[in-house]
């Protein structure tokens, strides 16, 4: 990748910051070999093996995964709430996600053959949607926290413009963490006759990749977490005093957002702090670097797992969309649907649904659904 923010292992992305470069690899443990020999052969054919098959699964399922989402969104829901809004933004960051990752996937087995202007733009690209992802799927904790816990209060807080304005400025701070990729990434030939697409941050490499990691550590985890911990333990507070039907289906919806984005995140993070450290050598042995290397390239894949599961665990926590998703296969088949609740649009503050409560009181987005009802209503 492009802006490396550690001694890549082997893939050649410009995401959050670690997006490791394949021949960054080279770059980075060259420099160390005045000082110690450290080969990673065996490291880098692990990566050519498993990075592009991986890359490739990925890109399947969050093509196909988030254009059935995006499909979903614009025929059937009314994008007049800010959860539908940031849903909305978030399929369209992670389908130009998933689209750079044939380019690294390639570039892995053949090295980069896609010229200058594709290499400063796949670079771009990858980091814009690695950290607007993630925005969205805090702001969307933090929506359905002012939906549940707040309710009335904040429905003036919760209106389109004001979801707009806010996804417009998310966009705007993820293009400022790619401006790195914009001004360092390039095509270097090394060895001749091998080009190569990676950040070339001349004689400050190490300042740069440090000062990159802390910022995806932060920006692109632990404050995203930590909004979602504390937005989530709220609303189950709120779910456990009002003890609503369903109540054990939302508590578990809830707890299952939290525990998806630790899981898919952190061990990547923490790979990346241990990255810094060897950087700072606090923590160097040649052993310790190969395993490092390893972990990268398996927790970076992981994360990248974010983009094909978290927008689903999303969307199938409501009914109402499900019931959207059966239209739309429906009409896709060409069968006639089976008798039942006809899908209604969601509601906002200013309009409700005729949904039952038992109906809408199922998860976490359900319960949601209620509350902009007693809002409208108010």
């Amino acid at each position: 990748m492009a802006t490396t923010a550690s001694p890549p292992p082997l893939t050649t992305k410009a995401a959050g910051f670690e997006n490791s470069s394949f021949h960054d690899y080279y770059e980075y443990f060259l420099e160390e070999a005045a000082s110690m020999l450290c080969r990673k052969d065996e490291v880098l054919s692990f990566g050519r093996l498993l990075l592009p098959l991986l890359y490739f699964l990925i890109f399947v399922l969050g093509l196909g995964g988030n254009l059935l989402l995006l499909v979903v969104l614009l025929r059937y829901v009314p994008r007049g709430r800010m959860t539908e809004v940031y849903l909305l933004n978030l399929a369209i960051s992670n389908l130009l996600f998933v689209v750079t990752l044939p380019f690294w996937g390639a570039s892995v087995v053949w090295n980069w053959v896609f010229g200058s202007f594709l290499c400063k733009l796949v670079s771009t690209l990858y980091t814009v949607n690695f950290y607007s992802g993630i925005f969205f799927i805090s702001c969307m904790s933090l929506d359905k926290y002012l939906e549940i816990v707040h309710g009335q209060h904040h429905c003036r807080l919760r209106t389109r413009a004001k979801s707009l304005l806010l996804a417009t400025v998310l966009w705007a701070v993820a293009l400022a963490a790619s401006v790195p990729d914009m001004v360092f990434v390039q095509t270097v030939e090394s060895p001749p006759g091998v080009w190569n697409c990676y950040a070339e941050f001349g004689g400050r490499g190490t300042e740069w990749k440090l000062s990159l990691r802390f910022m995806q550590n932060t920006l692109g985890f632990l404050l995203p977490l930590v909004a979602m911990v504390y937005f989530y333990s709220r609303i189950g507070c709120v779910l456990v005093r009002l003890r609503p039907p369903g109540q054990r289906r939302a508590l578990r919806m809830t707890v299952a957002l939290v525990v998806a984005f630790f899981v898919l995140w952190f061990p990547y993070n923490l790979t990346l702090f241990l990255h810094s450290l060897q950087d700072l050598r606090a923590l160097w042995d040649c052993k310790v670097s190969q395993q490092l290397d390893y972990a990268l390239q398996v927790t970076e894949s992981i994360a990248f797992l974010h983009c094909c599961f978290v927008p689903v665990l999303y969307a199938f926590s409501s009914r109402r969309f499900r019931q959207y998703l059966k239209a739309l296969l429906a009409a896709v088949l060409g069968r006639p649907q089976m008798p039942g609740p006809a899908p209604a649009p969601l509601s906002s503050c200013s309009e409700s649904s005729g949904l039952t409560a038992q109906e809408e009181m199922t998860s976490v987005n359900d319960l949601g659904d209620r509350q902009a009802e007693d809002c409208a209503s108010g």
